[in-house]
């Protein structure tokens, strides 16, 4: 689901540029709707059905895949001479959360519960939609001195 869905936010972010609707939009709204669907993976705590489960994560990784092209930013915001280490400080950051959110979900599911690991996994993708419409600007680039 995952796989599909990257293919296919970067499709639409293309054909929403292509419709001249603004980059705010275009390049944002993928992302965005991403993470609102990231947030069905808290559905897979309250059902019992193995299909559902399996649905609400597909559903959950479908959206993942959507907000994965966040590398957009990069190349659109960034001065042209700085993209290489702004693309590794995007990076950097990025991997901080592969060692920080394992430690996390472990302490979460210490008792053999992964139910908390859900939650706190959504509401990340919550946070990310709030940093997406209130704290990213305008998408244009940064120009320098």
């Amino acid at each position: 689901a995952a796989f599909a869905e990257i293919l296919i936010a970067g499709l639409l972010s293309d054909y929403l540029t292509k419709k001249k609707l603004s980059p705010n939009i275009a390049r944002k709204a993928p992302v965005i709707i991403g993470l609102l669907l990231s947030i069905f993976i808290i559905g897979a705590n309250y059902v019992q059905s193995s299909s559902l489960i399996i649905l609400f994560m597909s559903i959950a990784f479908f959206g993942n895949g959507m907000a994965s092209i966040t590398w957009i930013f990069v190349s659109l915001l960034a001065p042209k001479h700085l993209i290489g280490v702004t693309g590794g400080a995007f990076n950097f950051i990025g991997n901080l959360s592969s060692i920080v959110v394992p430690i996390v979900i472990g302490y979460l599911v210490k008792d053999g519960n992964f139910e908390p690991a859900l939650i706190f996994i959504g509401s990340m993708a919550v946070v990310g939609v709030f940093c997406y419409v209130f704290l990213v600007g305008n998408i244009e680039r940064i120009q320098t001195p």
